[in-house]
């Protein structure tokens, strides 16, 4: 990653590059730990490869490259097949570089998409009990902060309770 000079990388974890045809050219050690694979195994793979849904990536990966910059969120799949929620922010560089910066989502966000994804019944109960969980646990942590933050909060609430079977 030495040979990537881009200052709006410097201090990201998370880092990813891709050719056009959407191959990893590189990425950082935390990535291959986040997703659980050597990076010889992600120089092999590409973004399709990757994701949890396949059906989006040329749309938003033509949108990204047309508009040379692009945010937002993005469910991968992990070695295990996993689902992997992460913000991600990525850019074209005028050196036709492609890169991207990762963060993963917050643990209760991790948990509340297991538990959307999850078609077993007895699997779903108790993804839902530890997303609940978690939810509560963060909004304990807010301490009447981060109104936003509370709003997520309260709204995954509401939608794992009306998942769970009566």
């Amino acid at each position: 990653m030495l040979e990537h000079q881009h200052p709006e990388l410097e201090s990201e974890k998370y880092v990813v590059f891709v050719d056009a045809a959407r191959r990893y050219t590189d990425c950082s050690d935390a990535v291959c730990e986040l997703l659980g694979y050597d990076r010889s195994e992600i120089l092999n793979k590409t973004i399709d490869d990757l994701s949890f849904d396949r059906t989006s990536v040329f749309r938003l990966f033509e949108k990204y490259v047309r508009e040379g910059l692009q945010d937002g969120e993005y469910i991968l799949k992990d070695k295990a097949g996993k689902p992997l929620l992460i913000k991600y922010r990525a850019w074209v560089f005028n050196d036709h570089c492609n890169a991207a910066a990762w963060s993963p989502a917050e643990k209760w966000e991790q948990l509340y998409l297991a538990a959307l994804l999850e078609l077993d019944l007895d699997a779903l109960v108790h993804k839902i009990n530890l997303a609940l969980g978690a939810i509560r646990k963060r909004e304990l942590s807010l301490n009447g902060h981060y109104s936003e933050v509370r709003q997520k909060l309260r709204d995954a609430n509401s939608a794992l309770r009306k998942l769970l079977p009566r």
